[in-house]
Protein backbone atom coordinates (compact mmCIF):
# COMPACT_ATOMS: atom_id res chain seq x y z
CA UNK A 1 0.00 0.00 0.00
CA UNK A 2 2.48 2.49 0.68
CA UNK A 3 4.68 1.48 -2.57
CA UNK A 4 1.10 2.57 -4.40
CA UNK A 5 0.53 6.11 -2.42
CA UNK A 6 4.55 6.67 -2.31
CA UNK A 7 4.44 8.04 1.46
CA UNK A 8 4.98 6.24 4.69
CA UNK A 9 1.20 5.15 6.02
CA UNK A 10 2.64 3.29 9.80
CA UNK A 11 5.38 4.05 12.23
CA UNK A 12 6.72 0.47 13.37
CA UNK A 13 8.69 0.50 16.51
CA UNK A 14 9.44 -1.75 19.22
CA UNK A 15 5.72 -1.22 20.96
CA UNK A 16 3.96 -2.32 17.82
CA UNK A 17 2.59 -0.03 14.63
CA UNK A 18 0.68 3.28 14.68
CA UNK A 19 -0.34 5.71 11.96
CA UNK A 20 1.77 8.48 10.37
CA UNK A 21 -0.11 11.78 10.45
CA UNK A 22 0.07 11.33 6.42
CA UNK A 23 -1.58 7.58 7.31
CA UNK A 24 -4.62 9.43 9.48
CA UNK A 25 -5.60 11.35 6.53
CA UNK A 26 -5.41 8.75 4.48
CA UNK A 27 -7.43 6.80 6.71
CA UNK A 28 -10.21 9.31 7.06
CA UNK A 29 -10.14 9.77 3.31
CA UNK A 30 -11.01 5.72 2.43
CA UNK A 31 -13.50 5.87 4.81
CA UNK A 32 -15.37 8.61 3.04
CA UNK A 33 -14.70 6.87 0.08
CA UNK A 34 -16.42 3.63 1.73
CA UNK A 35 -19.41 5.74 3.09
CA UNK A 36 -20.05 7.25 -0.71
CA UNK A 37 -19.53 3.62 -2.39
CA UNK A 38 -22.27 2.47 0.67
CA UNK A 39 -24.75 4.99 -0.72
CA UNK A 40 -24.44 4.28 -4.13
CA UNK A 41 -24.97 0.95 -3.45
CA UNK A 42 -28.22 1.44 -1.60
CA UNK A 43 -29.41 3.92 -3.72
CA UNK A 44 -29.27 1.52 -6.71
CA UNK A 45 -29.90 -1.78 -4.97
CA UNK A 46 -33.69 -2.72 -4.86
CA UNK A 47 -34.48 -0.94 -1.61
CA UNK A 48 -36.85 -3.45 0.04
CA UNK A 49 -37.63 -7.49 -0.66
CA UNK A 50 -38.62 -10.26 1.37
CA UNK A 51 -40.80 -10.62 4.36
CA UNK A 52 -41.61 -6.91 6.16
CA UNK A 53 -43.82 -7.51 9.33
CA UNK A 54 -46.51 -4.92 10.08
CA UNK A 55 -48.24 -3.86 12.92
CA UNK A 56 -51.15 -1.82 12.65
CA UNK A 57 -53.89 -0.70 15.09
CA UNK A 58 -57.50 -1.50 14.26
CA UNK A 59 -58.51 2.50 13.76
CA UNK A 60 -55.85 2.38 11.21
CA UNK A 61 -56.58 -0.71 9.28
CA UNK A 62 -60.29 0.65 8.60
CA UNK A 63 -59.61 3.95 7.46
CA UNK A 64 -56.46 3.80 5.41
CA UNK A 65 -54.63 0.70 5.48
CA UNK A 66 -55.90 -1.34 2.62
CA UNK A 67 -54.56 2.07 0.45
CA UNK A 68 -51.30 1.80 2.50
CA UNK A 69 -50.89 -1.96 1.61
CA UNK A 70 -51.73 -1.13 -2.46
CA UNK A 71 -49.09 1.83 -2.65
CA UNK A 72 -46.33 -0.15 -0.33
CA UNK A 73 -46.79 -2.72 -3.00
CA UNK A 74 -46.25 -0.75 -5.75
CA UNK A 75 -43.20 1.43 -4.58
CA UNK A 76 -41.64 -1.97 -3.12
CA UNK A 77 -42.78 -4.73 -5.63
CA UNK A 78 -40.83 -7.56 -4.46
CA UNK A 79 -41.70 -7.58 -0.68
CA UNK A 80 -44.13 -9.36 1.21
CA UNK A 81 -46.49 -8.38 3.97
CA UNK A 82 -47.32 -10.45 7.27
CA UNK A 83 -49.79 -7.98 9.03
CA UNK A 84 -51.30 -8.00 12.28
CA UNK A 85 -53.80 -5.92 13.75
CA UNK A 86 -53.95 -5.72 17.57
CA UNK A 87 -54.47 -3.00 20.18
CA UNK A 88 -51.33 -0.33 20.20
CA UNK A 89 -49.89 -1.71 23.97
CA UNK A 90 -49.69 -5.02 22.16
CA UNK A 91 -47.97 -3.58 19.30
CA UNK A 92 -45.68 -1.88 20.76
CA UNK A 93 -44.69 -4.88 23.07
CA UNK A 94 -44.04 -6.97 19.99
CA UNK A 95 -42.02 -4.27 18.19
CA UNK A 96 -39.86 -3.42 21.29
CA UNK A 97 -39.20 -7.49 21.44
CA UNK A 98 -38.15 -7.63 17.79
CA UNK A 99 -41.39 -9.30 16.55
CA UNK A 100 -42.40 -6.27 14.45
CA UNK A 101 -40.66 -4.47 11.82
CA UNK A 102 -42.75 -1.78 11.38
CA UNK A 103 -45.95 -0.45 13.35
CA UNK A 104 -48.95 1.77 13.35
CA UNK A 105 -49.82 2.97 16.55
CA UNK A 106 -51.33 5.29 19.40
CA UNK A 107 -48.75 4.00 21.97
CA UNK A 108 -45.03 5.56 21.34
CA UNK A 109 -42.72 2.38 22.38
CA UNK A 110 -40.30 4.77 24.05
CA UNK A 111 -37.59 1.95 24.05
CA UNK A 112 -33.85 3.50 22.49
CA UNK A 113 -33.72 1.46 19.99
CA UNK A 114 -36.90 2.03 18.54
CA UNK A 115 -37.79 5.07 16.76
CA UNK A 116 -41.38 6.51 16.81
CA UNK A 117 -42.55 9.32 14.00
CA UNK A 118 -45.88 11.02 14.77
CA UNK A 119 -47.85 10.82 11.99
CA UNK A 120 -51.09 13.26 12.90
CA UNK A 121 -53.33 13.56 15.72
CA UNK A 122 -57.22 11.26 15.20
CA UNK A 123 -60.12 13.00 16.11
CA UNK A 124 -62.60 10.97 18.23
CA UNK A 125 -66.27 11.40 19.30
CA UNK A 126 -69.12 10.11 20.99
CA UNK A 127 -71.29 8.64 19.13
CA UNK A 128 -75.18 6.66 20.04
CA UNK A 129 -77.62 5.12 17.80
CA UNK A 130 -79.88 7.38 15.79
CA UNK A 131 -82.41 9.24 18.48
CA UNK A 132 -80.78 7.35 21.70
CA UNK A 133 -80.70 9.99 23.18
CA UNK A 134 -84.10 12.46 23.84
CA UNK A 135 -83.03 15.34 25.99
CA UNK A 136 -81.41 18.44 24.54
CA UNK A 137 -77.47 18.73 24.02
CA UNK A 138 -74.61 19.04 24.99
CA UNK A 139 -74.27 16.14 27.31
CA UNK A 140 -72.12 16.21 30.47
CA UNK A 141 -70.09 13.45 31.55
CA UNK A 142 -72.61 12.66 34.42
CA UNK A 143 -75.26 12.46 31.51
CA UNK A 144 -73.63 9.75 29.17
CA UNK A 145 -72.45 7.70 32.53
CA UNK A 146 -75.81 6.86 32.83
CA UNK A 147 -75.94 5.24 29.69
CA UNK A 148 -74.47 1.91 28.34
CA UNK A 149 -70.71 2.79 27.39
CA UNK A 150 -68.66 0.25 25.24
CA UNK A 151 -64.80 0.27 25.21
CA UNK A 152 -61.98 -1.21 24.07
CA UNK A 153 -60.38 -3.36 27.15
CA UNK A 154 -57.45 -2.34 28.52
CA UNK A 155 -54.97 -1.72 28.51
CA UNK A 156 -55.81 0.16 25.29
CA UNK A 157 -55.24 4.18 24.37
CA UNK A 158 -59.14 4.27 23.50
CA UNK A 159 -59.84 2.89 26.92
CA UNK A 160 -57.63 5.32 28.97
CA UNK A 161 -58.95 8.07 26.70
CA UNK A 162 -62.76 7.25 27.63
CA UNK A 163 -62.17 6.61 31.35
CA UNK A 164 -60.13 9.89 31.97
CA UNK A 165 -62.63 11.52 29.89
CA UNK A 166 -65.17 10.85 32.74
CA UNK A 167 -62.82 10.84 35.60
CA UNK A 168 -61.75 14.85 34.70
CA UNK A 169 -65.43 15.40 36.10
CA UNK A 170 -64.79 13.28 38.51
CA UNK A 171 -67.31 11.01 37.25
CA UNK A 172 -67.47 7.11 37.29
CA UNK A 173 -69.86 5.85 34.73
CA UNK A 174 -71.18 1.95 36.46
CA UNK A 175 -71.75 0.65 32.93
CA UNK A 176 -68.54 -0.17 31.34
CA UNK A 177 -68.82 -3.14 28.83
CA UNK A 178 -65.79 -3.47 26.53
CA UNK A 179 -64.91 -5.08 22.76
CA UNK A 180 -61.48 -6.25 21.59
CA UNK A 181 -62.80 -4.85 17.61
CA UNK A 182 -63.38 -1.13 16.87
CA UNK A 183 -65.93 -2.71 13.65
CA UNK A 184 -68.08 -4.44 16.24
CA UNK A 185 -68.54 -2.15 18.82
CA UNK A 186 -69.75 0.49 16.22
CA UNK A 187 -72.05 -1.73 15.08
CA UNK A 188 -73.04 -2.24 18.77
CA UNK A 189 -73.55 1.14 18.19
CA UNK A 190 -75.78 1.37 15.63
CA UNK A 191 -77.87 -1.08 16.77
CA UNK A 192 -78.57 1.43 19.74
CA UNK A 193 -76.79 -1.22 22.83
CA UNK A 194 -74.77 1.37 24.02
CA UNK A 195 -72.89 4.69 23.43
CA UNK A 196 -69.07 4.96 22.42
CA UNK A 197 -66.18 7.10 21.65
CA UNK A 198 -64.55 6.67 18.12
CA UNK A 199 -62.20 7.79 15.78
CA UNK A 200 -64.28 10.40 13.77
CA UNK A 201 -62.42 8.68 10.29
CA UNK A 202 -64.15 4.85 10.93
CA UNK A 203 -67.76 6.22 11.66
CA UNK A 204 -67.83 9.24 8.96
CA UNK A 205 -69.65 7.15 6.66
CA UNK A 206 -72.46 6.32 9.40
CA UNK A 207 -72.94 9.63 10.13
CA UNK A 208 -73.54 10.18 6.19
CA UNK A 209 -75.72 7.82 6.35
CA UNK A 210 -78.17 9.14 9.33
CA UNK A 211 -77.96 5.82 11.27
CA UNK A 212 -75.68 7.39 14.17
CA UNK A 213 -75.52 10.74 16.09
CA UNK A 214 -72.78 12.67 17.03
CA UNK A 215 -73.15 13.42 20.60
CA UNK A 216 -72.46 17.47 21.33
CA UNK A 217 -70.51 17.45 24.80
CA UNK A 218 -69.78 20.06 27.75
CA UNK A 219 -66.30 18.80 27.51
CA UNK A 220 -64.07 18.24 24.69
CA UNK A 221 -63.22 15.04 23.80
CA UNK A 222 -58.87 14.66 23.43
CA UNK A 223 -57.33 13.50 20.13
CA UNK A 224 -55.17 10.69 19.89
CA UNK A 225 -51.78 10.92 18.77
CA UNK A 226 -50.78 8.17 15.74
CA UNK A 227 -47.39 6.67 15.24
CA UNK A 228 -45.12 4.84 13.70
CA UNK A 229 -42.92 2.86 15.16
CA UNK A 230 -39.39 1.01 14.06
CA UNK A 231 -36.36 -0.26 15.29
CA UNK A 232 -33.14 2.28 14.82
CA UNK A 233 -30.74 -1.12 13.50
CA UNK A 234 -28.68 -0.18 10.33
CA UNK A 235 -30.12 1.91 7.82
CA UNK A 236 -33.41 3.08 8.50
CA UNK A 237 -34.18 5.26 5.19
CA UNK A 238 -36.51 2.42 4.07
CA UNK A 239 -38.60 2.68 6.68
CA UNK A 240 -38.64 6.41 7.38
CA UNK A 241 -40.04 6.27 3.93
CA UNK A 242 -42.58 3.92 4.84
CA UNK A 243 -43.32 6.53 7.94
CA UNK A 244 -43.77 8.96 5.27
CA UNK A 245 -46.15 6.97 2.67
CA UNK A 246 -48.04 5.86 6.00
CA UNK A 247 -48.58 9.50 7.18
CA UNK A 248 -49.72 10.77 3.56
CA UNK A 249 -52.29 7.98 3.46
CA UNK A 250 -53.88 8.18 6.53
CA UNK A 251 -53.86 11.80 6.26
CA UNK A 252 -55.87 11.49 3.36
CA UNK A 253 -58.37 9.10 4.61
CA UNK A 254 -58.76 11.21 7.16
CA UNK A 255 -57.92 9.38 10.44
CA UNK A 256 -55.41 11.90 10.96
CA UNK A 257 -54.49 15.77 10.84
Amino acid sequence: MECTVGYKLFERHAQGTELTPRGLAFLKKAETLLDLADNILADEAMPLRGLLRIGSNESAALAGLGAFLATLGERYPELNVELTVDVGSMLRSRINAGGLDFAILTNPSEHPQVRDVLLGDSDMCWVSAKGKLKQKAPFSPADLARLPILSVPAPSSLHALTMGWFASSRVSPPNINTCNSLAVTLQMVVSGIAIAILPRAIVQRELDDVTIDLLQVTRPVPSLPIYASFPVMGDTRVFEDIAELAGTVLLASGLTR
